[in-house]
């Protein structure tokens, strides 16, 4: 079998370094990224942390705004029932936020506890007493919400960041670490997944329910988990942003966890680790334009059947047996804001990899740049004696490059 190879390594390089760049700007700066519209002002860490994790069960092929303002809002409402009444059955807690309509449709729904300004927004306009929300997958997505708390349930006194420190164990590296987090979270949740009919649904609850007696954390822990585009964005979202690394510091301080210290963003060893993480696969990295632009031409003896996480882990795994490489495969997922932005609307004249940064790069200390801004909206103060953008080094590298 022919294996991977890489035509002009260092062409590759650069265009991997300029997207880790990106990825920086992206993690700096709160506005950056989305924040959960929690129900109350009050949850505990642990409480915030379980409410990202289910949320994002649910956030695929859907405007990712709406789930984290409307699904958000019920999830983290079903959460503090969940802790809150330890003694209460799962299947009791969870069926209180099940709405199975006359057609067997499901969706999940809460009280709407106070007024809430993103809630009751022209883009929504919910003022009434109740918040529905139905992901694009909802039968399945309530099938692992329900799974997951219960698993939580029966090995972690309901606790999510007391899962995580059991899956890691004893073990001292954190790379090794990190693995046998998503594989336990993978475990727990996304390796039950797999479609759900309506007609089927009530069926599969229980299924879950009788069968969950049989779960425990033995096993391997696999080097490599492909296919879990949800898991890895929820995983680093715990390691890199700003805001969910203190709530998952704070959650396994409040189960007293074992070093929490070295989970903290801050840590040198931790942002060694983070090459372990693989990029989540999504529309948008595996973008036709995007892969026969940035990558194909670059590349021979691609395997037709391989996705863009298994492409980057190659490409990074040669890199680096060659070069000191400045990045690591998860980084590419700014690819989730800079496709729609510049690959899909054709904006070739402005785009890093096509005519160049010489018609907006200002510059200007104190003032936002134009290229992170253009990119993939990521707002960022210009620094213009650090800056690596100013090098315009990727200019055509892009062979779907459309001249004006």
């Amino acid at each position: 079998m022919l294996t991977l190879q890489i035509k002009e390594p260092e062409k590759m390089k650069n265009i991997l370094e300029a997207f880790a760049k990106l990825d920086g700007i992206r993690w700096n700066t709160s506005t950056n990224y989305n924040s959960i519209n929690y129900c109350q002002n009050d949850l505990s860490a642990d409480e915030k942390l379980l409410t990202h994790y289910l949320t994002y069960i649910m956030d695929r092929q859907m405007p990712f705004q709406r789930i984290w303002d409307i699904g958000g809002y019920v999830i983290s409402h079903l959460v503090r029932a969940f802790k809150s009444n330890p003694n209460t059955p799962v299947h009791d807690i969870v069926y209180r936020y099940i709405y199975i309509k006359q057609d067997k449709s499901v969706h999940l729904e809460c009280p709407c506890v106070r007024p809430n300004n993103r809630l009751a927004s022209s883009s929504y306009g919910i003022n009434g007493k109740t918040v529905r929300f139905a992901s694009r997958y909802m039968p399945e997505d309530a099938v692992l919400i329900y799974r997951t708390l219960l698993v939580l349930d029966k090995i972690s006194g309901r606790s999510l960041a007391r899962f995580i420190n059991n899956a890691v164990g004893n073990e001292p590296d954190i790379a090794k670490s990190i693995r046998r987090v998503a594989c336990a979270l993978d475990k727990m949740t996304y390796s039950a997944g797999g479609a759900v009919s309506a007609s089927d649904f009530s069926n599969r609850m229980e299924i879950e329910s009788t069968t969950i007696s049989e779960f425990n954390l033995d096993g391997s822990f696999k080097e490599h988990l492909f296919g879990r585009k949800r898991l890895w964005c929820s995983l680093r979202d715990y390691l890199k942003s700003p805001e969910f690394n203190e709530v998952f510091v704070s959650a396994l301080n409040e189960v007293n966890a074992r070093n929490c210290e070295m989970w903290s963003r801050s840590n040198p060893a931790l942002q060694s680790a983070l090459n372990v993480l693989e990029l989540p696969g999504d529309v948008w990295n595996n973008a036709e334009v995007f892969r026969e632009g940035l990558f194909k031409p670059y590349l021979e003896n691609e395997p037709k059947s391989w996705d863009m996480p298994l492409i980057i882990r190659e490409i990074y795994n040669i890199l680096c047996k060659s070069s000191l490489l400045q990045f690591y495969p998860e980084q590419l997922d700014v690819s989730f804001d800079f496709v729609p932005r510049m690959c899909e609307r054709v904006m070739c004249d402005v785009c890093l990899f096509g005519a160049g940064i010489s018609k907006t790069c200002h510059q200007k200390a104190e003032v936002l740049c134009p290229i992170a801004l253009y990119s993939c909206g990521y707002k960022h103060i210009c620094t213009p004696d650090t800056c690596d953008f100013k090098t315009d080094r990727v200019k055509e590298y892009c062979k779907k490059f459309r001249r004006e």
